[in-house]
């Protein structure tokens, strides 16, 4: 991959114009994205519809950084004039997104199994998460703020933990789904039965905790990713001190080390299929 100071953009597909979009790398030190896009381009489809596969963020992936600048998956809509570099990459990337459907690619550090992204004001992002093979399906909600899936008809899947073949193989057969759900690939798509969740809070490390130290030594994480945590639960330690839940809520996300200042989300559940979450978000 070259550096670029744009997102880099491959059309494969019958016409000129776009129809649906697969992206990668808006993380620079997540590559599996962007290793299952080289594998379908590998691949020799005969695309149906006009495909157009995206790394989203050239400079962080050949510094092989989450970013440069800023998170770039904290910077959008973007700024064409910033001094950032990210959010002019941000920018640039809605021109290129448009309106179509259109699959972001992540990695994490939280948990093995994949998992989808959405903001449910898009209805065909929803739609589109509620068929993939994925076991959970999260709306955004607010909850994090400057993501793309909250800018344009996009979901976001999470293929499983960091610089893995395993997330690299997910994102693969992701990707192809993606595109058999939206008529891109012949054959037939390999459909999930999602739960779905929605984020409620952000969940803080501590503002004392010394940047230096492994982030493993000075927290142990119980709480396990979308199972439960009851009110009075001990869901963690913070060098050795007991962390109790005030209430019930569900973590996504949640890993000692994933993120800098933050251990991941508390959520809820919506539904244990598309029509009960759209039901419990008052959409029908």
């Amino acid at each position: 991959m070259s550096e670029s100071d744009s997102p880099e953009v491959t059309v494969r597909g019958p016409g000129s114009e776009p129809e649906v979009t697969v992206i990668a790398g808006v993380h620079g030190d997540e590559p599996s994205g962007v290793r299952a896009i080289q594998r379908v381009l590998d691949a020799d489809h005969e695309f149906e519809r006009t495909v157009q596969f995206v790394y989203a963020n050239p400079p962080a992936l050949a510094a092989d950084r989450r970013y440069v600048d800023v998170d770039m998956n904290r910077a959008f809509p973007g700024d064409a004039g910033s001094d950032a570099q990210e959010e002019r990459l941000a920018a640039d990337l809605l021109e290129i997104v448009g309106d179509t459907p259109t699959l972001s690619l992540h990695a994490t550090h939280s948990q093995p199994e994949p998992m989808a992204l959405v903001s449910r004001a898009y209805e065909t992002a929803l739609s589109t998460a509620a068929d993939l093979p994925v076991p959970s399906v999260v709306d955004t909600k607010e909850t994090v703020a400057g993501t793309l899936n909250q800018h344009a008809p996009v979901v976001t899947v999470e293929a499983g933990r960091q610089r893995t073949e395993d997330a690299t193989d997910t994102a693969t057969m992701v990707i192809e789904t993606f595109l058999r759900i939206h008529d891109a690939l012949a054959g037939n798509a390999a459909t999930g039965e999602p739960t779905f969740f929605e984020l409620e809070d952000v969940v803080e490390k501590p503002d004392d905790a010394p940047p230096a130290a492994a982030c493993d030594e000075l927290y142990d994480l119980r709480a396990e990713n979308f199972e439960l945590v009851s009110a009075g639960e001990t869901w963690a330690t913070i060098e050795g001190e007991d962390v109790v839940a005030d209430e019930p809520f569900v973590p996504v996300l949640m890993s000692e080390c994933g993120y800098q200042d933050i251990f991941g989300y508390k959520g809820g559940l919506a539904g244990e299929s598309l029509d009960d979450a759209r039901e419990y978000w008052g959409m029908d």
